[in-house]
């Protein structure tokens, strides 16, 4: 049976409607080529400014002051080397940028 001109035409619309949706979500998230999994915003949409503000500063100890690489923050922060507490973001490059030793 032929589809009348006005199922036609809302056929159309909504079909639009739901592309234009499509679209808006995978321009919005970046998505790991690996797994397919989104990656979510990329860090250079970060504000790093804002992260600082808030990001917690780390003690005044030895091992900060004596920063060297991410790597060891990640290590410390994965396997909560001496109580080191657990990252609640992905590791990042330049950990200063937004972690400063205490005063």
């Amino acid at each position: 049976m032929p589809l009348s001109s006005r199922r036609k035409t809302a056929f159309v619309v909504y079909g639009s409607i739901a592309l234009a949706a499509l679209i808006i979500v995978f321009v919005n998230f970046d998505f790991d080529s690996n797994s397919g999994a989104t990656a979510g915003p990329s860090d250079s949409s970060v504000d790093r400014e804002a992260l600082a503000q808030v990001a917690p500063a780390m003690s005044d100890k030895a091992f900060h002051r004596n920063y060297e690489s991410e790597s060891q923050c990640v290590t410390c922060h994965t396997q909560q080397v001496m109580g080191a507490p657990d990252m609640p973001h992905d590791p990042r490059e330049r950990c200063e940028e937004c972690h400063q030793v205490e005063a």
